[in-house]
């Protein structure tokens, strides 16, 4: 939680103490631009670090999707949900194409089902 923070701010310490010891941070069109890449750069990392920890892969759990190759009776294959593919395992034969709801999760693979035409399980 806290590295979000502190690891943009080692970052600024670095370049500042870069800055120092060259002897060009007395020239602000070094400076600035600088200070101002190495902060949107550290900005983006932290973004990057903090977005990555807050997501709960369960949240996956009840979300339709669509098989991109066949899947077998416990079986594992392909499926893509939100634009991301991911490994299957078929509680049911699934056919490609077919809508398929996720129903849990197994490591980093989704167990999933066919999604019937009326849009239940």
């Amino acid at each position: 939680m806290v590295s979000h923070i502190v690891i943009p701010i080692i970052i600024i310490a670095i370049v500042i103490a870069a800055l120092v010891l060259t002897g060009e941070y007395a020239n602000p069109i070094v400076a600035i631009p600088s200070m101002a890449i190495v902060g949107f750069i550290s900005y983006r990392i932290g973004y990057v670090i903090y977005k990555t920890r807050k997501r709960n892969l369960y949240t996956y759990v009840g979300k339709i999707g669509k098989a991109i190759e066949d899947i077998p009776l416990n079986g594992e294959g392909y499926v893509v949900i939100e634009g991301e593919m991911w490994k299957a395992i078929a509680e049911e034969p699934i056919v490609e194409g077919d809508r398929v709801i996720i129903t849990g999760m197994e490591g980093l693979k989704l167990r999933v089902k066919k999604l019937t035409s009326d849009g239940k399980n």
